[in-house]
């Protein structure tokens, strides 16, 4: 066996004592192995290449250690993990050295990382050049350590919960209380809106800030989908998209800017009375306004940006779970005319399933906070505006309203089926497998293969394959269904109330 031990200072502890030595261990301990050494600073674990620390003794079957390092990631799990499995993780998932599908999707990176949602320090092992990194070895220089894209994020979320918690006192102080009923509406409006980026562009930093959330993810696709001639993706089509939807998002947050700015500094007296909102609680001045539209610029890039990230990584996902279709579906008919199972049965089964893992990290990592986030908002909202419209006088003469009115139910109207009906794709693509996996013959079938069958069939068959809303319903069909008869039943009621 090839003992590995944990040196802190002058003491030496042998693996036996990992999970009571890592649960205390400092910056100082060190996990010594045969292949590489792992490090704590900082309460991270990095990877350092420097030989001298190893202490080694062979003296039983190297399968003993595989033994122990398996029972150490069966105790790990996304929600609470204790730094022996952060150590695990960092042992057995390598990060790959080319990121080709990472890079497919720069161009809607690079602006996510303009406007503070995103950074690439866990991500991609090429953001340090030259001697900087080393694999963690040596440290950055003190510019560094101030002046880079993951301080940045840290403070737009500081700018955007400021800009969600200044407003919040808006309902009951500040000039604006003359006009309370009146800009009630707008006020619900922007409240919520401002949470809910702020909200997103959080889910966001921590999505990238955590090795086992996207980067884990990408890492996967790099190394089990990608790699393959069979189920890779098309590069170049997915850096189509990603222009695509990044030209649309900066086009909608142009579009926001300028309305905005035109409503405050415009030649309309009854819009420019209308924007004393955007600044409330405090008082109506040039200069609060120029500081809040800034801010606002990076709250609009953050509603924008997580539902075209969802939509083009869902589109990727439909594409492969397609491909994959079909491919079994040809080897199917293959194995049907010789009269028996795909002679790459076990392959096809493998392929599918580590698409089904890039889902769930993926669902993981991100997209369950974000959905549970824009249902969390989204939809409250959109029974206010509906009730204001529907039966509120409030806003009767008033343009601005009915247009603010407009323009936010399209939003909602536009963002919610779109997003929620992609994820259901997903959902049935996933499973799509299980009416051509029923027409293999099964004959002669030898005992390993209808083994894997039934493991293919247990998969299709079992837990829904798809995006969640905070892990509590997975985004189906029926799902979108019963929601849409859910809101009928709601205004239903409210019409039967209001009479």
């Amino acid at each position: 066996m090839t003992d590995v031990k944990i040196r802190r200072g002058n003491a030496v502890t042998p693996i036996n004592g990992i999970d009571n030595s890592l649960a205390t261990a400092d910056k100082n301990t060190t996990l010594e192995m045969d292949f590489e050494v792992v490090e704590f600073r900082n309460n991270t674990c990095q990877k350092t290449s420097n030989v001298d620390k190893m202490e080694l003794t062979n003296n039983q079957d190297d399968q003993t250690l595989v033994n122990d390092t398996q029972s150490m990631q069966n105790k790990c799990s996304y929600g609470n993990e204790s730094e022996d499995c952060k150590v695990e993780k960092l042992l057995h998932y390598s990060i790959p050295e080319k990121l080709t599908f990472y890079d497919s999707m720069r161009p809607m990176i690079k602006a996510m990382s303009i406007f503070g949602l995103w950074h690439s320090h866990q991500l991609d092992p090429r953001y340090y050049k030259g001697n900087i990194r080393q694999m963690g070895s040596q440290s950055k220089s003190k510019l560094q350590k101030i002046f880079n894209a993951r301080n940045y994020c840290i403070l737009v979320n500081v700018l955007l919960w400021f800009n969600f918690l200044r407003f919040v006192p808006a309902f009951w102080t500040g000039p604006e209380q003359a006009m309370l009923e009146e800009r009630l509406f707008f006020k619900v409006i922007f409240c919520l809106f401002t949470f809910q980026c702020a909200c997103n562009a959080t889910a966001f930093f921590f999505a990238s800030e955590r090795m086992h959330r996207m980067p884990r993810f990408f890492h996967h696709w790099e190394d089990r989908i990608q790699s393959s001639s069979e189920t890779g993706a098309n590069l170049k089509h997915i850096k189509r998209w990603s222009i695509i939807f990044t030209v649309q998002a900066i086009l909608f947050v142009t579009f926001h800017f300028l309305n905005q700015s035109f409503g405050v500094f415009g030649t309309i007296e009854l819009v420019r009375n209308a924007s004393a909102v955007f600044v409330a609680p405090f008082p109506d001045h040039p200069a609060l306004h120029v500081l809040f539209i800034i801010i606002n610029i990076f709250d609009f890039a953050a509603w924008i940006f997580p539902i075209f990230f969802f939509i083009h990584i869902c589109m990727i996902l439909c594409d492969r779970f397609g491909n994959f279709a079909k491919r079994l579906r040809l080897d199917i008919l293959r194995g049907y005319k010789k009269g028996g199972v795909p002679s790459n049965v076990e392959s096809l089964r493998y392929q599918h399933q580590e698409l089904c893992l890039a889902v769930e990290h993926s669902n993981n990592g991100l997209f369950t906070y974000i959905n549970a986030i824009s249902y969390g908002t989204m939809l409250p909202l959109a029974c206010f505006l509906l009730y204001q419209l529907l039966f509120s006088s409030s806003y009767k003469g008033n343009v601005s309203a009915i247009l603010m009115y407009v323009v936010w139910l399209t939003s909602i109207f536009v963002n919610v089926p779109v997003v929620s009906w992609i994820a259901a794709i997903v959902n049935t693509r996933a499973h799509e497998p299980i009416n051509m996996t029923y027409n293999i013959r099964v004959e002669h079938v030898k005992n390993d293969d209808l083994m894997v069958i039934s493991m293919f069939l247990s998969r299709l068959n079992g837990h829904a394959i798809g995006y969640t809303v905070f892990d509590l319903v997975t985004l189906t069909k029926p799902f979108i269904l019963t929601m849409g008869g859910l809101g009928v039943t709601y205004f239903a009621l409210l019409a039967e109330f209001e009479r």
